[in-house]
């Protein structure tokens, strides 16, 4: 329960919301007390003088007890609250109004009281209370003309234990108890507006929280986010970047399971490919083997060639895997360079002539210029031209035709190997990518390849940042075309 987003700041906002109760109610009681004794200080300000002018409380140079006696009864029946004491310059206390059990100090410190009659302190300025050795008290005081005698006070303190009492029950009455009341109130009130504030913000985080458990526990559904602005807060951008990951780690996944969809297929067609030369391979052997007595000289030498040409076919097929293997794992690192796209394709020409006029097909180089240069890599490049003039030549009927065009576009030259063979049929299109993807079976072409020629391609040109594109009229033509940058 304690360990959600909106429990832990519930409690932080209580704990934030009791702290501030108790400041505020402490500030609030020490501010009123200091009030209090302000107002009254100042209201009591000349009390002190008063009392020293309109009463004579010496008689014969000395101090009247009889008088001062009445004086403090007098007081003490008007304002119980009223301590007074009479003290000499030094501080120590000579009569009081107290009673004598109750008084525990002898002399008070004279410093406040100087401070009182210089007004260099604010009000309220506080004094020793004299019946206590820690407490200070507010005060009056006024300077005593002692005869034969140098200067005193008359000190007087305006809280007395009545007044101690008189704050007490100030502070339980009825206009502190409601303020009490209101201050409370209105930090419940607040603290539950608080958290529904709080629970309306986590609101989207406890949806966003069980939408990833939900896609953690079925990846392979895309879950439904909560909606977000893309310039909202921290949660919405929170919310878009779970989305993005959501859509990563699906589009993974399904990448994944193509890859071992893929491997699967690849495992079982090298293995369908390899057994049937291997087959040929052991079965013509072992027939040299068994009838090596009975056999002509020619017939001999007719199984060793089909032997070498299975052999022949082995070594193509291994040598693409291992080729197509090093462009996927993304070990064949791209020199890109600048060359002459024309006279590479010559050269390329050139190598296919002795099977073009064995097959008496005819290769026709079309471009703008004899100065095309790209940026790539050469040989990558040469194996990709290769490759689909292979192609093409597998498709093409004798006194066929095979167009290389290149053409220049803006800043790439565009690619075209164009034959006029029986074309791929539509269904076939989107799949002549594939790793040992064959056309039908009956169609009177030559199966001496591993179908692996076409994906090589494609990796390469991808490895180019480009796309090879394929299109076919059956019957009448196939093209395939891609763009490599140009070196200006």
């Amino acid at each position: 329960m304690f360990n959600t987003l909106f429990a832990k700041l519930s409690l932080s906002l209580m704990f934030v919301f009791i702290l501030i109760g108790v400041l505020t109610l402490s500030v609030t009681f020490v501010a009123s007390d200091l009030y209090q004794q302000e107002v009254m200080q100042k209201l009591n300000d000349k009390v002190a003088e008063h009392i020293v002018t309109e009463t004579d409380i010496f008689k014969g140079g000395k101090i009247d007890y009889s008088v001062l006696r009445q004086l403090f009864k007098s007081l003490m029946v008007l304002n119980p609250s009223l301590e007074i004491y009479l003290l000499d310059h030094e501080g120590s206390i000579l009569a009081f109004s107290a009673p004598v059990w109750k008084v525990v100090r002898l002399s008070v410190d004279i410093s406040p009281i100087q401070r009182y009659f210089t007004r260099d302190s604010i009000i309220p300025i506080r004094g020793d209370d004299p019946r206590d050795y820690q407490k200070t008290k507010i005060f009056s005081a006024a300077p005593v003309p002692f005869k034969n005698a140098p200067d005193g006070y008359l000190y007087v303190i305006l809280g007395g234990e009545e007044y101690d009492s008189i704050v007490e029950r100030i502070k339980s009455s009825y206009i502190l108890g409601s303020s009490l009341v209101v201050i409370v109130l209105g930090l419940v009130i607040a603290f539950i507006v608080g958290i529904l504030l709080f629970s309306r913000l986590t609101k989207r985080l406890k949806k966003l929280a069980q939408t990833v458990s939900e896609f953690e526990q079925d990846p392979q559904q895309i879950p439904e986010f909560p909606g977000f602005k893309k310039t909202g807060d921290e949660i919405d951008r929170l919310t878009a970047a779970c989305r993005t990951m959501a859509d990563k780690i699906y589009h993974q996944l399904d990448d994944l399971q193509t890859t071992d969809h893929l491997r699967r297929e690849l495992v079982a067609n090298v293995s369908h490919d390899l057994r049937t030369p291997l087959a040929t391979l052991q079965g013509y052997i072992e027939t040299l083997l068994i009838k090596e007595s009975d056999l002509s000289q020619q017939q001999r030498s007719q199984y060793l060639q089909i032997a070498i040409k299975h052999c022949t076919r082995l070594n193509k097929l291994v040598a693409e895997l291992f080729e197509l293997a090093r462009l996927d794992a993304s070990e064949t690192k791209l020199k890109p360079e600048v060359f002459n796209l024309v006279e590479l394709t010559e050269d390329i020409i050139q190598k296919f002539s002795l099977c073009l006029q064995e097959k008496n097909i005819s290769v026709q180089a079309k471009y703008v210029s004899t100065e095309l240069f790209v940026i790539a890599d050469i040989s990558l490049i040469e194996r990709v031209l290769e490759n689909l003039l292979e192609n093409a030549l597998r498709f093409v009927k004798n006194d066929g035709l095979v167009t290389i065009a290149l053409e220049k576009n803006d800043k790439q030259i565009q690619v075209k190997v164009i034959d006029n063979g029986e074309g791929i049929p539509e269904d076939d299109l989107a799949h002549v990518f594939d790793r040992f993807y064959q056309l039908d079976k009956n169609r009177h072409v030559e199966s001496n390849h591993s179908g692996l020629g076409l994906a090589i391609v494609k990796r390469i040109i991808e490895l180019h940042h480009s796309m090879i594109e394929v299109r076919s009229i059956p019957g009448q033509e196939t093209r395939f075309s891609f763009t490599l940058p140009t070196s200006l």
